[in-house]
């Protein structure tokens, strides 16, 4: 009987698929830069299995995961972010990463201060106005035992001290130095430095190449230490200011970059700062939202999350308010687009849409949502947004309606949406349990894409009102002569309500390919083999179709056949004369032989075999391969041959 599942079998047991079900795509890649970049540190295991650690982002934040057997992680952070977070996802990936290293992660003691933290009733309280401005992530106890190292030194050895620690930390120094020059009044100097260093890094781009081990990555390390130093100093518009220029030639800088991403982010590793700094600067609220949100909008390269993060905290409902009033100005404001206009205007009008969405629901005016995405739907093709909020709202018969509308509008442009519109629709009516228009649906669906994945759906729903014979019939029917099904007299299905499919001109008939695979699926090698045989050939004979799956469907009930397809593949990767294409040869030579063994056809084989060395007896890797078959060589007169072939 197998055992519970440790923490490490969970955790190792999680897929990429897992984490984005969990947490979401956006949020996993935040979560894996947090972890590439070191935020994570302090790993240890609680007495329960779940993790803890410290993470740091825009300020140090404690997380703790947990994981319990066939579930996902669920998470908790004293981040302003209520749900699954990136710091809970950087988490999982460190842990996950030791797991495969295979690193000691500590036990979590009792009395941790993380562990004091959730115990808290107000762990998602609003922050407060205030900044502690502690930066240094030192814990109590080391501030006593430096309080206690500093009380007992004379000022000469205290100096002695600061100068020993600046030599071995560069930061550290540089520090010091810039916190000297501001204290002198000297912010002008530190300001056009940290400038002219930012024009000066962000000019050469960051390049990678892994096959000869070079490469260069512009390091951002001083400009962070100098931006904190500003920051700390009470110049927090400056700092602004720099970051903005910061994010300007990062951009810039990122776009000319030929690497895995590491420019990125060393760009992002300084965000944080420009966050804090944002925070603190002279703007009203509604400004500053306004700028994180204009700062989101225009990143194409996932640089500056630190941002979504600060327009997900809790700010004032007034601030909101103004926000939303200025983003509706801006689409009211815009240029009209229209769903024929090209994508990435539509993209970057629906990027602003959505913030506005977002304004409103925190400035509690919900009721001004869907009439926005109602108009935003026509004018770039943003209908399923619409009809998820309808439906979230139980508003049913409107969101049918809008559906039905979406699919006219964007079938032709944007064929994508419509199908997912229609998928919508389907939805609801599976959930109706009306099974003759699911399974209209799913026939229709089929017409548009004949796939296996979608025959068996649509036979699925046929089922359950016993009409998967006649529906069957007809759409095999179809895909041999192209005459569609709901225009056939046994056709049994109701209209799905939505726009049925017509004649595909560039399709001809029959299609080949999907009647073997349905044939393949049902397990009718005669089917298999009748269209096999009628399936038009290629250049040089060849059919474009996998002929070791149709060997292995009929292998029973047309063995010769199955026989003389494996050794035709044979043939033709001998024909390439290279040994990886001997090998490939030998899986079909083998296939065969097993068929023929199986037979009683052993004596045949033999002479077939006996051919191929005769034929390619200068081939030396092929006849090394050949005598690894099963069985050996086929006689000692054989080997001899061979050896002498392999003499001259």
């Amino acid at each position: 009987m197998q055992g519970k599942k440790t923490p490490a079998d969970r955790y190792a047991a999680l897929t990429r698929k897992d984490l984005n079900q969990w947490a979401g795509s956006r949020i996993v890649g935040r979560g894996r830069s947090y972890q590439q970049l070191g935020r994570v540190s302090s790993l240890a295991i609680t007495d329960d299995g779940g993790l803890i650690a410290w993470v740091d982002g825009s300020d140090r934040y404690a997380t703790m995961v947990a994981i319990d057997e066939g579930c996902l992680p669920e998470s908790i952070c004293t981040c302003p972010y209520e749900e699954d977070c990136k710091h809970g996802v950087a988490v999982v990936i460190e842990y996950m990463e030791r797991i495969e290293n295979k690193m000691r992660v500590p036990k979590a003691k009792k009395d941790d201060e993380r562990l004091e933290l959730f115990e808290s009733e107000d762990l998602h309280d609003e922050p407060d106005d205030e900044d502690d401005d502690d930066d240094t992530f030192l814990s109590e106890d080391d501030r006593i035992e430096i309080d206690e190292l500093i009380k007992g030194m004379t000022k000469a050895q205290l100096v002695e001290l600061i100068h020993e620690i600046a030599g071995k930390n560069p930061e550290a120094a540089r520090e010091l130095v810039e916190r000297r020059r501001i204290a002198s009044g000297d912010v002008r100097s530190m300001v056009m430095r940290l400038r002219l260093e930012i024009r000066d890094i962000g000019e050469e781009p960051g390049w990678q190449d892994h096959w000869h081990g070079g490469g260069y990555t512009p390091d951002y390390s001083d400009i962070r230490t100098g931006l904190e130093t500003l920051l700390k100093a009470g110049y927090a518009d400056e700092t602004l200011g720099l970051g903005e220029e910061l994010m300007k030639a990062g951009t810039d800088q990122v776009e000319m970059s030929h690497d895995e991403g590491e420019t990125a982010m060393e760009i992002a590793c300084c965000m944080p700062v420009v966050v804090k700094a944002l925070d603190q600067s002279s703007m009203n609220p509604a400004d500053k939202l306004s700028w994180a949100v204009d700062v989101v909008l225009k990143d194409d390269f996932d640089i500056f999350t630190d941002f979504f993060d600060y327009l997900n905290r809790k700010h004032s409902r007034a601030a909101w308010n103004s926000l939303a009033d200025r983003l509706l100005k801006r689409l009211s404001g815009s240029k009209g687009v229209n769903i024929a206009d090209d994508f990435s205007r539509s993209y970057a009008r629906d990027r602003l849409s959505n913030w506005a969405i977002h304004a409103l629901e925190r400035a509690d005016r919900k009721d001004e949502i869907i009439p926005l995405c109602e108009a935003e739907a026509r004018k770039t093709g943003s209908y399923e947004r619409l009809v998820k909020l309808l439906m979230a709202s139980r508003r049913r018969e409107e969101a049918e309606r809008w559906i039905n509308e979406g699919v006219q509008a964007t079938e032709k442009d944007w064929p994508g949406i419509a199908a997912n519109l229609r998928n919508r629709m389907r939805e609801i009516r599976t959930r109706q349990r009306n099974w003759p228009v699911v399974a209209a649906m799913q026939a229709e669906k089929f017409v548009r894409d004949p796939y296996l994945e979608i025959f068996t759906d649509c036979k699925k729903a046929a089922e359950k009102i016993k009409a998967w014979p006649k529906v069957r019939g007809c759409i095999l029917a179809y895909l041999e002569s192209g005459k569609l099904p709901w225009e056939q007299n046994s056709w049994p299905l109701p209209e799905s309500g939505l726009d049925a499919p017509g004649a595909f001109r560039d399709r001809k008939f029959p299609m080949y390919y999907e009647l073997i695979d349905i044939g393949i699926l049902e397990k009718k090698p005669d089917q298999v083999l009748r269209w096999y045989d009628t399936l038009p050939k290629k250049r040089f004979g060849w059919h474009d179709i996998d002929e070791d799956e149709i060997a292995t469907a009929i292998q029973t009930h047309a063995p010769d056949r199955a026989i003389a397809i494996w050794k035709n593949l044979a043939e033709r990767f001998i024909s390439e004369i290279k040994p990886s294409a001997y090998r490939e040869a030998a899986i079909y030579l083998q296939k065969a032989q097993k068929i023929m063994v199986r037979e009683k056809k052993q004596a045949e084989w033999n002479l077939y075999i006996e051919g191929l060395r005769k034929e390619h007896g200068r081939k030396r890797r092929l006849m090394e391969i050949l005598d690894g078959l099963d069985g050996g060589p086929v006689s000692k007169r054989r080997r001899r041959s061979s050896g002498k072939t392999r003499k001259a």
